[in-house]
């Protein structure tokens, strides 16, 4: 049956969870009618939203909707979609949910029939990796050192493995550590280990330094472990949730004396352009990067630490909040595959 409305997570405020019954809108002739088959949870995103971090942005922070790696079943088409059919599966940004109407063009790829759904719906955290491993120029023979070993900091490690990089983390959870050298990492080093990483990183240091966390005292790291004319490549939020920091976070002995470049990475185009100029956008970024995942190339079954019933979000990010048996993430399930 189709279904008329959907069940819709929100964060009304810090610790407040809830999940509305929705109507949903009548798809237009150019829209999709999806049912969620499975979303997966990025915790640094959306533990900051459940926590009640600073918001990144200007406005209001609550209410606001979570998640963003969605793999869905077409039900039903619009009578002027011409790419897709009844049936396909498709990845999407959409928020954690059971069913949607979401417009052809923002259909990010559709899943071959062999394709893993579980897989596909981390291809999103793989894409945030592999892009800050293209901004950052990390190529074959590059020393590359990723701070923080959440699912990002992995994917980076995963992505800097397949460039050929020698790749370094710092992390003090032993079990993503363990993920991190399935993935390629030469070494992990706990943060009291801070000057046998550096060693290791030898007298040019690294090429590129990778941060996934917030703290101050890992950006002093960053800057620390950074060789001369090395890249600061920034997927995490230094200083977000923290008081002022008693470093400078732009230290002339660092930023200056070695002419470092720091970058924003998160982002990147989401559309090929006509002219080719936006090469590595997110369409084809994720095309590249599903079929390394179908492959066995890369293993995004390493990145999830279990599965939990759509509706039961809120234990999902209990669990991940405490840190129980250090997870990574979680895939929510809300319909059969």
């Amino acid at each position: 049956m189709t279904p008329a409305e959907a069940s819709v997570v929100w964060v009304n405020a810090p610790g407040e969870l809830e999940i509305r019954t929705e109507a949903l809108r009548a798809p237009d002739d150019k829209d999709l009618l999806c049912q969620t088959i499975v979303s997966a949870i990025s915790p640094g995103t959306e533990l900051a939203a459940y926590k009640g971090l600073p918001p990144l942005r200007s406005g209001p922070n609550y209410p606001r909707l979570v998640g963003y790696c969605n793999v869905a079943r077409v039900l039903d088409t619009g009578n002027h979609v011409t790419r897709f059919r009844t049936g396909d599966r498709v990845l999407t940004f959409t928020s954690h949910r059971s069913a949607f109407v979401v417009a052809e063009d923002e259909v990010l790829y559709r899943l071959p029939a062999s394709a893993s759904a579980d897989d596909i719906v981390c291809a999103y955290l793989f894409h945030l990796g592999y892009n800050a491993v293209l901004r950052g120029n990390a190529r074959a023979g590059s020393r590359v050192l990723v701070i923080g070993l959440g699912p990002l900091g992995l994917t980076t490690v995963a992505m800097a493995s397949v460039a050929g990089a020698q790749v370094y983390a710092l992390s003090d959870q032993g079990g993503p550590a363990a993920i991190a050298r399935e993935f390629g990492a030469e070494a992990v080093f706990a943060r009291h280990e801070r000057a046998a990483m550096i060693e290791a990183l030898g007298s040019d240091l690294a090429d590129l330094v990778v941060s996934t966390t917030n703290g101050w005292s890992d950006w002093e790291t960053a800057l620390a472990a950074a060789g001369k004319m090395g890249i600061i490549a920034v997927l995490g939020f230094p200083g977000r949730g923290e008081p002022a920091p008693t470093i400078n976070p732009l230290a002339s002995q660092h930023f200056y004396m070695k002419q470092l470049r720091i970058e924003a990475v998160g982002l990147s185009p989401e559309h090929p352009d006509s002219r080719g100029f936006s090469r590595f956008n997110v369409r084809s970024n994720l095309d590249y990067l599903a079929r390394q995942i179908s492959s066995g190339r890369l293993r995004s079954s390493l990145l999830v630490s279990g599965t939990y019933e759509g509706l039961d979000i809120c234990s999902a990010y209990r669990d991940l909040d405490s840190r129980r048996s250090s997870p990574t993430t979680y895939l929510l399930r809300w319909s059969a595959v």
